[in-house]
């Protein structure tokens, strides 16, 4: 992920060491204390102020090499996932980027051993502003992304976008190696959780 950051501020240590014990008492089920090491003890989420305005999610259509309309149905399927599991923001599809929150395009290849990513910035108390997501039409090793791997994807990347870190368990939809074709019960808890207490730095 990469982050650009902007203003500054963070949690007081009365509220840090609350947080931090309600993640020990509550995390046991998700992988939010595996995301607290990934991140260097920090959380990164949507703020509460998207509460009352849905995140807009621009799909764009490019002459990509590879590209398949059933790619932007897995994505909206994906996106009727993640809305699913009942978390204080809403994804909303848009036609357009223009004001976009989440903006999903395409590439046949990336420049890396992945076939999706997440660029998401916040700012420095841990509100996200802003994410694109690319997605690969081809594996690293050059082969089409088959549809089901698209949801796969599709899935892993709004769940970064989210504010949601790498799981260690190979079946939820954030391992790093995922083929999850939808969210599972640690994904959503892990979610939710993350969504009932503030973001930002907790060392």
């Amino acid at each position: 992920m990469a982050a650009a950051v902007a203003d500054s501020g963070r949690p007081d240590s009365a509220a840090r060491a609350a947080t931090l014990l309600r993640i020990g008492r509550e995390g046991a089920d998700t992988y939010l204390p595996a995301m607290l090491v990934e991140e260097d003890s920090a959380l990164h989420r949507w703020g509460d102020d998207r509460v009352r305005r849905p995140l807009r999610v621009a799909v764009v259509r490019e002459p990509v090499r590879g590209f398949l309309e059933t790619y932007v149905a897995n994505v909206t399927w994906a996106v009727t996932r993640w809305n699913a599991v009942g978390l204080p923001v809403y994804l909303q599809e848009v036609a357009d980027t223009t004001g976009a929150d989440i903006v999903v395009r395409w590439a046949d290849r990336l420049d890396s051993n992945r076939a999706g990513r997440a660029d998401v910035a916040w700012r420095r108390q841990g509100p996200i502003t802003h994410v694109r997501i690319t997605l690969g039409t081809h594996t690293p090793d050059g082969r089409q992304v088959l549809p089901s791997q698209m949801v796969a994807l599709a899935l892993h990347e709004l769940g970064h976008a989210l504010g949601l870190g790498h799981s260690p368990v190979a079946a939820d939809a954030l391992h790093p190696e995922t083929s999850a074709l939808d969210l599972t019960t640690r994904d959503r808890r892990t979610a939710v959780l993350l969504y009932s207490i503030p973001p930002g730095s907790l060392k």
